[in-house]
Protein backbone atom coordinates (compact mmCIF):
# COMPACT_ATOMS: atom_id res chain seq x y z
CA UNK A 1 0.00 0.00 0.00
CA UNK A 2 1.32 3.46 -0.75
CA UNK A 3 1.26 6.11 1.75
CA UNK A 4 1.32 9.40 1.17
CA UNK A 5 4.47 11.57 1.83
CA UNK A 6 5.47 12.93 4.79
CA UNK A 7 4.72 16.67 3.19
CA UNK A 8 1.01 15.61 2.58
CA UNK A 9 0.74 14.27 5.74
CA UNK A 10 1.93 16.99 7.84
CA UNK A 11 0.05 19.47 5.44
CA UNK A 12 -3.13 16.89 6.63
CA UNK A 13 -2.18 16.81 10.18
CA UNK A 14 -1.78 19.96 10.56
CA UNK A 15 -5.12 21.23 9.50
CA UNK A 16 -6.48 18.58 11.49
CA UNK A 17 -4.92 19.63 14.68
CA UNK A 18 -6.45 23.32 14.20
CA UNK A 19 -9.41 21.54 14.04
CA UNK A 20 -9.20 19.18 17.26
CA UNK A 21 -6.87 20.28 19.48
CA UNK A 22 -5.03 18.05 22.15
CA UNK A 23 -5.93 14.61 19.89
CA UNK A 24 -3.83 12.09 21.08
CA UNK A 25 -1.24 10.19 19.24
CA UNK A 26 -2.87 6.98 19.75
CA UNK A 27 -2.45 3.55 17.71
CA UNK A 28 -6.22 2.42 16.13
CA UNK A 29 -5.99 -1.44 16.59
CA UNK A 30 -6.96 -3.65 13.38
CA UNK A 31 -10.01 -5.43 13.34
CA UNK A 32 -9.46 -8.94 12.03
CA UNK A 33 -13.33 -9.33 11.28
CA UNK A 34 -12.60 -6.59 9.04
CA UNK A 35 -9.81 -7.91 7.22
CA UNK A 36 -11.45 -11.01 6.84
CA UNK A 37 -14.62 -9.69 5.49
CA UNK A 38 -12.19 -7.32 3.32
CA UNK A 39 -10.62 -10.32 1.34
CA UNK A 40 -14.03 -12.08 0.97
CA UNK A 41 -15.17 -9.19 -0.79
CA UNK A 42 -12.80 -8.16 -3.09
CA UNK A 43 -13.12 -8.71 -6.61
CA UNK A 44 -10.14 -9.67 -9.00
CA UNK A 45 -11.54 -8.16 -12.09
CA UNK A 46 -10.05 -5.30 -13.89
CA UNK A 47 -12.38 -1.92 -14.12
CA UNK A 48 -13.05 -0.84 -17.84
CA UNK A 49 -13.70 2.91 -18.05
CA UNK A 50 -16.39 4.63 -20.37
CA UNK A 51 -15.15 8.40 -21.38
CA UNK A 52 -17.55 9.98 -23.63
CA UNK A 53 -15.44 12.68 -26.11
CA UNK A 54 -18.17 15.40 -26.02
CA UNK A 55 -19.80 17.33 -22.62
CA UNK A 56 -23.59 15.22 -22.86
CA UNK A 57 -21.41 11.66 -22.87
CA UNK A 58 -22.22 9.76 -20.25
CA UNK A 59 -20.11 8.61 -17.51
CA UNK A 60 -21.03 5.06 -15.94
CA UNK A 61 -19.54 5.02 -12.50
CA UNK A 62 -18.74 1.74 -10.89
CA UNK A 63 -19.07 1.68 -7.26
CA UNK A 64 -19.74 -0.58 -4.13
CA UNK A 65 -21.87 -2.66 -6.76
CA UNK A 66 -23.70 0.40 -7.77
CA UNK A 67 -24.04 1.90 -11.46
CA UNK A 68 -24.40 5.65 -11.02
CA UNK A 69 -25.09 7.02 -14.66
CA UNK A 70 -24.16 10.69 -14.50
CA UNK A 71 -25.35 12.22 -17.91
CA UNK A 72 -25.45 16.22 -17.31
CA UNK A 73 -28.12 15.66 -14.91
CA UNK A 74 -28.35 14.99 -11.45
CA UNK A 75 -26.89 11.56 -10.15
CA UNK A 76 -30.41 11.43 -8.11
CA UNK A 77 -28.32 9.70 -5.01
CA UNK A 78 -30.43 9.97 -2.05
CA UNK A 79 -27.89 11.20 0.31
CA UNK A 80 -27.48 14.05 1.46
CA UNK A 81 -30.97 14.87 1.52
CA UNK A 82 -32.74 17.49 -0.31
CA UNK A 83 -34.98 18.69 2.04
CA UNK A 84 -33.59 21.89 3.80
CA UNK A 85 -31.19 21.82 6.59
CA UNK A 86 -31.77 22.24 10.18
CA UNK A 87 -32.21 25.73 11.94
CA UNK A 88 -28.58 26.79 13.09
CA UNK A 89 -30.13 26.08 16.85
CA UNK A 90 -29.78 28.21 20.00
CA UNK A 91 -26.22 29.89 21.12
CA UNK A 92 -24.17 26.95 22.55
CA UNK A 93 -25.65 24.37 21.45
CA UNK A 94 -25.28 22.05 18.36
CA UNK A 95 -27.50 19.29 16.66
CA UNK A 96 -26.96 16.33 16.89
CA UNK A 97 -28.63 13.18 14.34
CA UNK A 98 -29.51 9.52 15.01
CA UNK A 99 -31.98 7.85 12.46
CA UNK A 100 -34.52 10.09 11.74
CA UNK A 101 -34.16 12.04 15.48
CA UNK A 102 -32.83 15.03 15.77
CA UNK A 103 -32.04 17.56 18.79
CA UNK A 104 -29.66 19.74 20.25
CA UNK A 105 -27.37 19.81 23.05
CA UNK A 106 -24.69 21.83 25.01
CA UNK A 107 -21.69 22.14 22.44
CA UNK A 108 -19.34 21.16 24.78
CA UNK A 109 -20.39 17.68 25.52
CA UNK A 110 -18.68 14.78 23.98
CA UNK A 111 -20.18 12.21 22.45
CA UNK A 112 -20.77 8.02 24.05
CA UNK A 113 -22.39 4.51 24.18
CA UNK A 114 -26.29 4.74 25.20
CA UNK A 115 -26.57 2.81 27.48
CA UNK A 116 -22.86 3.38 28.76
CA UNK A 117 -21.02 0.39 27.61
CA UNK A 118 -18.98 -1.40 30.99
CA UNK A 119 -20.30 2.13 33.14
CA UNK A 120 -18.40 4.61 31.07
CA UNK A 121 -19.55 7.09 29.76
CA UNK A 122 -18.17 10.00 27.69
CA UNK A 123 -15.53 8.34 25.24
CA UNK A 124 -15.10 11.31 23.17
CA UNK A 125 -13.96 14.46 24.06
CA UNK A 126 -15.88 17.08 22.74
CA UNK A 127 -12.55 18.41 20.89
CA UNK A 128 -13.47 14.91 19.41
CA UNK A 129 -10.23 13.55 21.20
CA UNK A 130 -10.72 10.17 22.58
CA UNK A 131 -10.74 10.08 26.14
CA UNK A 132 -8.12 8.45 28.59
CA UNK A 133 -8.72 6.90 32.08
CA UNK A 134 -8.99 9.23 34.41
CA UNK A 135 -9.55 12.19 32.23
CA UNK A 136 -12.27 14.59 34.01
CA UNK A 137 -16.16 13.40 32.62
CA UNK A 138 -18.62 15.98 31.07
CA UNK A 139 -21.76 15.69 29.38
CA UNK A 140 -21.90 13.35 26.87
CA UNK A 141 -24.46 12.32 23.80
CA UNK A 142 -24.36 8.32 23.73
CA UNK A 143 -25.64 6.04 20.97
CA UNK A 144 -26.53 2.38 20.40
CA UNK A 145 -23.20 1.72 18.80
CA UNK A 146 -20.63 -0.87 20.61
CA UNK A 147 -17.74 0.58 22.25
CA UNK A 148 -16.39 -2.43 24.29
CA UNK A 149 -16.97 -6.20 23.02
CA UNK A 150 -17.50 -7.40 25.89
CA UNK A 151 -18.80 -6.06 29.64
CA UNK A 152 -18.95 -7.59 33.36
CA UNK A 153 -22.62 -9.34 34.00
CA UNK A 154 -24.65 -6.16 35.73
CA UNK A 155 -27.36 -7.07 37.98
CA UNK A 156 -30.96 -6.61 35.94
CA UNK A 157 -32.89 -3.70 36.59
CA UNK A 158 -29.94 -1.82 38.60
CA UNK A 159 -28.02 1.69 37.13
CA UNK A 160 -25.16 3.17 38.58
CA UNK A 161 -25.87 7.18 39.21
CA UNK A 162 -25.01 9.30 36.23
CA UNK A 163 -21.03 10.66 36.47
CA UNK A 164 -21.80 13.43 33.79
CA UNK A 165 -25.14 14.73 32.28
CA UNK A 166 -25.88 12.75 28.87
CA UNK A 167 -28.56 12.54 26.20
CA UNK A 168 -29.26 9.08 25.03
CA UNK A 169 -30.69 8.92 21.21
CA UNK A 170 -32.78 5.28 20.41
CA UNK A 171 -31.48 3.62 23.53
CA UNK A 172 -35.10 2.26 23.50
CA UNK A 173 -35.86 3.20 27.52
CA UNK A 174 -39.08 3.60 28.84
CA UNK A 175 -41.05 6.67 28.15
CA UNK A 176 -41.51 8.37 31.40
CA UNK A 177 -39.88 10.28 33.93
CA UNK A 178 -37.32 8.55 36.70
CA UNK A 179 -35.80 9.98 39.63
CA UNK A 180 -32.14 8.20 39.84
CA UNK A 181 -31.12 9.41 43.20
CA UNK A 182 -28.54 12.13 44.17
CA UNK A 183 -30.00 15.12 42.58
CA UNK A 184 -30.54 13.46 39.30
CA UNK A 185 -33.55 12.51 37.16
CA UNK A 186 -33.95 11.19 33.54
CA UNK A 187 -36.43 11.62 31.26
CA UNK A 188 -37.17 10.27 27.78
CA UNK A 189 -39.91 10.94 25.60
CA UNK A 190 -41.03 9.26 22.00
CA UNK A 191 -40.03 11.15 18.31
CA UNK A 192 -41.43 9.08 16.02
CA UNK A 193 -39.96 5.51 16.48
CA UNK A 194 -37.03 6.76 18.25
CA UNK A 195 -36.46 7.80 21.80
CA UNK A 196 -34.35 10.72 23.16
CA UNK A 197 -33.58 10.37 27.03
CA UNK A 198 -31.90 13.05 28.88
CA UNK A 199 -30.72 12.80 33.00
CA UNK A 200 -29.60 15.85 34.61
CA UNK A 201 -29.76 17.75 37.61
CA UNK A 202 -30.79 21.00 35.92
CA UNK A 203 -34.72 20.67 35.31
CA UNK A 204 -34.03 23.60 32.83
CA UNK A 205 -31.59 22.48 30.74
CA UNK A 206 -33.35 19.00 30.48
CA UNK A 207 -36.24 20.70 29.41
CA UNK A 208 -34.58 22.79 26.66
CA UNK A 209 -33.38 19.64 25.01
CA UNK A 210 -35.80 17.28 24.84
CA UNK A 211 -37.84 20.63 23.72
CA UNK A 212 -35.79 20.26 20.73
CA UNK A 213 -35.79 16.97 19.58
CA UNK A 214 -37.85 16.41 16.75
CA UNK A 215 -37.60 14.70 13.31
CA UNK A 216 -34.99 15.18 11.85
CA UNK A 217 -34.55 17.14 8.12
CA UNK A 218 -30.41 17.41 8.18
CA UNK A 219 -28.29 17.14 5.55
CA UNK A 220 -28.14 13.30 5.16
CA UNK A 221 -31.12 10.75 4.09
CA UNK A 222 -31.93 9.19 7.98
CA UNK A 223 -32.16 5.75 5.73
CA UNK A 224 -30.88 4.37 2.79
CA UNK A 225 -32.38 0.89 1.33
CA UNK A 226 -28.31 0.51 -0.17
CA UNK A 227 -24.91 1.48 0.11
CA UNK A 228 -24.42 5.42 -0.58
CA UNK A 229 -23.32 6.11 -3.87
CA UNK A 230 -20.94 8.31 -5.93
CA UNK A 231 -21.55 11.03 -8.44
CA UNK A 232 -22.09 14.97 -9.05
CA UNK A 233 -24.47 17.55 -9.70
CA UNK A 234 -25.46 19.20 -13.46
CA UNK A 235 -23.89 22.14 -12.29
CA UNK A 236 -20.46 20.57 -11.54
CA UNK A 237 -17.90 22.17 -13.33
CA UNK A 238 -14.00 21.30 -14.36
CA UNK A 239 -12.89 24.16 -11.99
CA UNK A 240 -15.16 23.01 -8.83
CA UNK A 241 -13.33 24.74 -5.51
CA UNK A 242 -15.12 23.32 -2.41
CA UNK A 243 -16.79 25.43 -0.12
CA UNK A 244 -18.33 22.98 2.80
CA UNK A 245 -18.26 19.07 3.41
CA UNK A 246 -21.33 17.22 4.40
CA UNK A 247 -20.43 14.20 6.16
CA UNK A 248 -22.93 11.56 6.46
CA UNK A 249 -22.02 8.10 8.54
CA UNK A 250 -24.16 4.95 8.12
CA UNK A 251 -24.60 1.33 8.97
CA UNK A 252 -26.62 -1.94 7.44
CA UNK A 253 -28.92 -3.19 10.02
CA UNK A 254 -28.46 -6.78 10.75
CA UNK A 255 -30.29 -8.29 8.03
CA UNK A 256 -28.05 -5.83 5.53
CA UNK A 257 -31.71 -4.90 4.15
CA UNK A 258 -31.02 -1.14 5.01
CA UNK A 259 -28.75 1.54 6.38
CA UNK A 260 -29.53 3.68 9.17
CA UNK A 261 -27.91 7.29 9.51
CA UNK A 262 -25.19 6.96 12.56
CA UNK A 263 -24.32 10.76 12.36
CA UNK A 264 -24.13 13.60 10.38
CA UNK A 265 -21.62 17.00 10.65
CA UNK A 266 -21.03 20.04 8.31
CA UNK A 267 -16.85 20.68 7.95
CA UNK A 268 -15.74 24.16 6.10
CA UNK A 269 -13.97 24.63 3.04
CA UNK A 270 -10.03 23.52 4.56
CA UNK A 271 -11.29 20.12 5.27
CA UNK A 272 -13.04 19.78 1.92
CA UNK A 273 -10.63 20.70 -0.14
CA UNK A 274 -8.08 18.49 1.70
CA UNK A 275 -9.91 15.82 0.94
CA UNK A 276 -10.67 16.59 -2.81
CA UNK A 277 -6.45 16.49 -3.19
CA UNK A 278 -5.78 13.72 -0.95
CA UNK A 279 -8.41 11.37 -2.65
CA UNK A 280 -6.22 12.74 -6.03
CA UNK A 281 -2.71 11.58 -4.82
CA UNK A 282 -4.11 8.81 -3.56
CA UNK A 283 -3.20 5.11 -5.60
CA UNK A 284 -6.44 3.61 -7.19
CA UNK A 285 -7.07 0.34 -6.15
CA UNK A 286 -7.72 -1.25 -10.29
CA UNK A 287 -8.03 -4.98 -9.74
CA UNK A 288 -8.35 -4.91 -6.44
CA UNK A 289 -11.05 -2.82 -5.95
CA UNK A 290 -14.51 -3.67 -4.35
CA UNK A 291 -17.82 -5.17 -6.23
CA UNK A 292 -21.23 -5.72 -4.83
CA UNK A 293 -19.85 -4.50 -1.50
CA UNK A 294 -22.85 -5.00 1.60
CA UNK A 295 -23.40 -4.57 4.73
CA UNK A 296 -20.68 -2.76 7.29
CA UNK A 297 -20.19 0.91 8.01
CA UNK A 298 -19.82 3.92 5.39
CA UNK A 299 -19.28 7.69 4.92
CA UNK A 300 -21.07 9.98 2.17
CA UNK A 301 -18.98 13.02 1.85
CA UNK A 302 -20.16 15.41 0.18
CA UNK A 303 -18.55 18.43 -1.19
CA UNK A 304 -20.63 21.78 -2.01
CA UNK A 305 -20.15 24.60 -4.23
CA UNK A 306 -22.89 26.64 -4.19
CA UNK A 307 -25.40 24.69 -5.97
CA UNK A 308 -22.58 22.15 -7.31
CA UNK A 309 -21.59 18.80 -5.31
CA UNK A 310 -19.30 15.95 -5.42
CA UNK A 311 -20.26 12.90 -3.78
CA UNK A 312 -17.16 10.43 -2.29
CA UNK A 313 -18.05 7.27 -0.65
CA UNK A 314 -16.32 5.04 2.07
CA UNK A 315 -16.29 1.65 2.25
CA UNK A 316 -15.16 1.06 5.99
CA UNK A 317 -15.20 -2.61 5.38
CA UNK A 318 -13.18 -2.44 2.18
CA UNK A 319 -11.44 -0.45 2.86
CA UNK A 320 -11.37 1.94 0.31
CA UNK A 321 -12.67 5.84 -0.89
CA UNK A 322 -14.10 6.19 -4.23
CA UNK A 323 -14.04 9.33 -5.69
CA UNK A 324 -17.13 11.09 -7.76
CA UNK A 325 -15.94 9.57 -11.05
CA UNK A 326 -16.23 5.53 -9.26
CA UNK A 327 -12.86 5.45 -8.99
CA UNK A 328 -11.94 3.56 -5.79
CA UNK A 329 -8.72 4.67 -3.81
CA UNK A 330 -6.65 3.59 -1.36
CA UNK A 331 -8.19 4.46 2.24
CA UNK A 332 -4.86 6.21 4.11
CA UNK A 333 -4.63 8.16 6.51
CA UNK A 334 -4.17 11.34 4.55
CA UNK A 335 -7.87 10.45 2.90
CA UNK A 336 -9.75 10.16 6.88
CA UNK A 337 -8.25 12.88 8.32
CA UNK A 338 -10.00 15.57 7.11
CA UNK A 339 -13.44 14.41 7.85
CA UNK A 340 -12.93 11.51 10.27
CA UNK A 341 -13.85 14.12 13.14
CA UNK A 342 -15.65 14.74 16.68
CA UNK A 343 -18.78 12.48 16.75
CA UNK A 344 -17.62 10.31 13.79
CA UNK A 345 -14.90 9.00 16.51
CA UNK A 346 -17.91 7.50 18.70
CA UNK A 347 -20.17 5.63 15.84
CA UNK A 348 -17.43 4.27 13.22
CA UNK A 349 -14.95 1.75 13.33
CA UNK A 350 -11.14 0.99 12.73
CA UNK A 351 -10.80 0.13 9.33
CA UNK A 352 -8.62 -2.93 8.49
CA UNK A 353 -5.31 -1.96 7.46
CA UNK A 354 -5.63 2.01 7.71
CA UNK A 355 -3.96 3.23 11.26
CA UNK A 356 -4.76 6.90 11.99
CA UNK A 357 -3.97 7.91 15.14
CA UNK A 358 -6.74 8.63 17.58
CA UNK A 359 -9.50 8.19 15.07
CA UNK A 360 -12.72 5.68 15.07
CA UNK A 361 -14.12 3.22 17.42
CA UNK A 362 -10.87 0.47 18.22
CA UNK A 363 -11.81 -2.38 16.77
CA UNK A 364 -11.26 -5.67 18.99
Amino acid sequence: MTEPTDQQLEQVLRAGLQHLAGEPDVTVPVADRARTEAVRRRRHARRSRLVGGAAAAAVVAVVAGTLAVVDGRDDGSPTPAASEPADAGPAGFRLEVWHDVMVYVPSDWGWGAAPPACGVDERVGADGHRRTPGEAVHGYVGRPVSQIPRCPTSTPGTQPLPTAPYVWLGSNQPTGTVELGGGWTQETIAVGDETVTVATRDDTLRRQILDSAAPAHGQCSARLDSPPVVGSSAEDAPLFSPQSMTVCAYAADASMSHYDLLYEQSLESGPAKQLADAVAAAKPLGEYSCYAARGGEWALLRLSSGPAHRDYVVDLSCPSIAAPDGTQHELTAADVLPWAVDGVNAVLHAPAGVKVPGRFVPSY
